[in-house]
């Protein structure tokens, strides 16, 4: 799993359409996942996390995918490469990605939005206390 930063750029390699996006935010998306009991040996339910960027569209060869179109992917789905002496994220398939404005993603939206709106309301608080 790459270690995920802000302003790092991601490659998507679309079926020789290539496109290059950069990570705005990372956040981390909490989910229920089942561990076993190392005393019992039975199963259990607990909260886990996993991080994810928030990326938005810098250069797009597609013409399906409009450049500033903001998408979401899961951290261990990209890989660090050197491109031209550049760090940068990359994976193979457009597939993968979250595009917030495809029909049906309104969920995407909607986490992109909340995760915005999280910075704005910890930076207003920030100016009230000093």
């Amino acid at each position: 799993m790459a270690y995920l930063k802000p302003k790092q750029t991601v490659f998507i390699a679309n079926n020789k359409q290539p496109i290059y996006a950069q990570v705005e935010k990372v956040a981390f998306r909490r989910y229920l996942g089942k561990v076993k009991d190392k005393a019992t040996g039975k199963y259990k339910k607990k909260m886990k996390s996993m991080p994810y960027a928030i990326c938005k569209v810098q250069l797009s060869s597609d013409n399906q995918i409009p450049v500033g179109a903001e998408f979401t992917i899961a951290g261990y789905m990209l890989r660090h490469i050197v491109h031209k002496d550049e760090k940068m994220l990359a994976f193979d398939s457009q597939y993968i990605a979250e595009f917030a404005d495809q029909h049906g993603n309104e969920w995407v939206r909607k986490m992109i939005t909340e995760e915005y709106w999280k910075d704005e309301n910890q930076g207003s608080t920030k100016d009230t206390e000093e």
